[in-house]
């Protein structure tokens, strides 16, 4: 698993493009391999518009999916 840092302030645009693009590269590798079936994103565009990306079964599995990806970034912080 990929974790890119949120504290980027001293990294340049291009090392975070790069950092981003190799999430979607393992991400791309393990639903080709069967190991993802389900997923939910949450990214903030350019002009700061909030998107949320979802890949689920059903809307109870992307709600549960978008709120363990919260608790685990929150868990990280602390």
């Amino acid at each position: 698993m990929k974790i890119v840092s949120i504290h980027g302030k001293d990294q340049s645009n291009l090392k975070r493009i790069q950092d981003m693009l190799e999430v979607f590269d393992e991400m791309r590798d393990q639903i080709v391999a069967g190991e993802i079936s389900e997923f939910v994103a949450a990214s903030i565009a350019a002009d700061g518009q909030v998107q949320i990306h979802v890949s689920s079964l059903d809307l109870p599995g992307s709600i549960g999916l978008f709120e363990i990806g919260k608790h685990i970034l929150i868990s990280q912080e602390c």
